[in-house]
């Protein structure tokens, strides 16, 4: 009797520590929540190397006054350090599949913003096979040519440029399993954009205004969602 008590106390302390790992383990990233009780789709937004500012957090709060549950990783502060695409499709995987689970969501998209449109167009390839059936498209806002996987302070002060980096995004998007939305501004004049030859899942869009397109989040998020 005594063992058996004892293998339950075991067993309950085993439990608790893995949960404890977990949360510990989450509270780790850089993320931003706005929760909501409805049945769309979780939007996962990907930052700039500029981090959580105000256009962001902008965009975000637009997206979730339209009704969409919010799960934003402040990119800047997570590749401050170097990562690999392996290594941000697993860690990314992980925190989706948390927010799926205690949000009750069965889906997700993802939405990326400059540098994290770049990051964003190697998850598919670096998520297993369950963690893509939940996934319906990849929106891509001004994304760019390649990306190193970290923040460099050139590309943050806008002197660096996107063509070189190790890491090429074009491929990426070809082979995407879902459709790819890239949105560019008008007046940003985005080699990039002219690249991107439109087939079955990839999509471009033009819309008003430079790399921030004017900074007019409603109009911004209404092709956002056209995307989902």
């Amino acid at each position: 009797m005594r063992s058996r008590i004892y293998s339950l106390l075991l067993l309950t302390f085993f439990v608790c520590s893995v949960k404890a790992q977990k949360r510990v383990s989450l509270s780790s990233f850089p993320l931003h929540t706005i929760q909501k009780n409805d049945n769309k789709i979780l939007v996962v937004y990907l930052s700039g190397d500029g981090g959580w500012n105000k256009f962001s957090q902008n965009l975000t709060q637009e997206l979730s006054e339209a009704g969409y549950a919010i799960l934003a990783l402040d990119t800047r502060k997570y590749f401050w350090d170097q990562k690999s695409p392996a290594q941000f499709g697993g860690d990314m995987e992980g925190i989706i599949e948390h927010y799926l689970q205690t949000w009750n969501k069965s889906s997700f998209v993802v939405v990326g913003y400059s540098f994290g449109a770049d990051v964003g167009a190697f998850l598919p390839s670096n998520f297993s096979a369950s963690a893509n059936q939940k996934l319906r498209s990849l929106v891509l806002l001004s994304p760019g040519f390649s990306t190193g996987f970290v923040t460099k302070i050139s590309n943050m002060l806008g002197f660096g440029g996107t063509d070189k980096d190790k890491y090429k995004v074009l491929p990426e998007l070809k082979k995407s399993p879902v459709p790819v939305y890239c949105i560019f501004g008008k007046q940003e004049g985005s080699d990039f954009y002219e690249a991107i030859k439109p087939i079955e899942k990839i999509h471009k869009i033009l819309v008003p205004g430079s790399h921030r397109y004017d900074d007019d989040v409603n109009q911004l998020a209404k092709f956002i969602v056209q995307g989902f």
